[in-house]
């Protein structure tokens, strides 16, 4: 018999298993692509229900989900609540409530109104009423922390508060700014691009912001899904004590937690 023939006496199963088990066993989840899917499941299971729940829609009703005009009115009112949604996340996460958020909106949308109105730049119309809701964000978490008062009530009674201001000076009226469509701040925040809306452009680019924002990201376990890494801890986390009635919660936002929660 040549050696060609000869098997290998030394493992019954041949050279090419010793090969094989000379490597490094490594676990299926190691490969970037079965790791990436299951750090991300969550949120590819809601993906992969959005795209059968628009095909549905689209075979359902086909002249209307196949026109751009309707997701463009999406793309327009979309970013608003995003403005919104993504801070209230960290308030909810430590365990609070905010019921003010609307009022506290439309309250610093009328100063900037009421800024253009006069004549003024509408640049200095949104810094006023970025000055306004941080403001009024301020006077609510003061009543909170350091009055004492739970978040339901004290953002419930702001709520109604700026809401009834509004509605007393305004006499119910809404406030039509005509001159905005000339102006640069029109073109910049509520122009298209490419016939894309630009507001989600820059709803985009505040949630990326928020979410570059925190630190620890690249410690964070694989396990973790993609809304617990948006409560990793950041550097203002952890200089910052949380309140509420839940230690776990300010724990799992990035917060210290006091030794004592009331």
């Amino acid at each position: 018999m040549s050696k060609t023939m000869e098997p290998d006496l030394k493992s019954p199963l041949g050279g090419t298993h010793n090969e094989a088990a000379g490597k490094e066993w490594r676990h299926p989840s190691d490969n970037w692509l079965r790791g990436f899917i299951l750090d991300n499941r969550a949120a590819l299971g809601t993906l992969a229900v959005f795209i059968v729940m628009m095909a549905v829609f689209m075979i359902a009703n086909p002249t209307v989900f196949t026109t751009w005009y309707l997701y463009s009115s999406v793309l327009t009112t979309l970013p608003v609540a995003l403005f919104v949604v993504v801070p209230l996340v960290f308030v909810v996460t430590c365990g609070e409530i905010d019921l003010s958020f609307p009022a506290t909106m439309g309250f610093a949308s009328w100063v900037f109104a009421l800024v253009v109105q006069a004549g003024y730049d509408p640049f200095l119309g949104i810094a006023a009423a970025i000055a306004t809701g941080t403001l009024l964000g301020f006077l609510v978490g003061s009543l909170v922390v350091y009055g004492g008062l739970s978040s339901l009530i004290a953002t419930l009674g702001m709520n109604f508060l700026l809401r009834g201001l509004i509605q007393i000076i305004n006499e119910g009226r809404s406030t039509a700014l005509t001159s905005l469509a000339d102006s640069w701040a029109y073109q910049i925040f509520s122009s298209q691009l490419y016939g894309i809306p630009v507001q989600i452009f820059w709803a985009i680019a505040f949630v990326v912001c928020r979410r570059c924002s925190t630190t620890g990201i690249a410690s964070a376990r694989r396990s973790r899904s993609s809304a617990t890494i948006l409560t990793a801890p950041s550097r203002w986390a952890s200089t910052s004590s949380a309140s509420g009635s839940r230690s776990s919660s300010s724990s799992a936002s990035g917060l210290r937690s006091p030794a004592r929660f009331r």
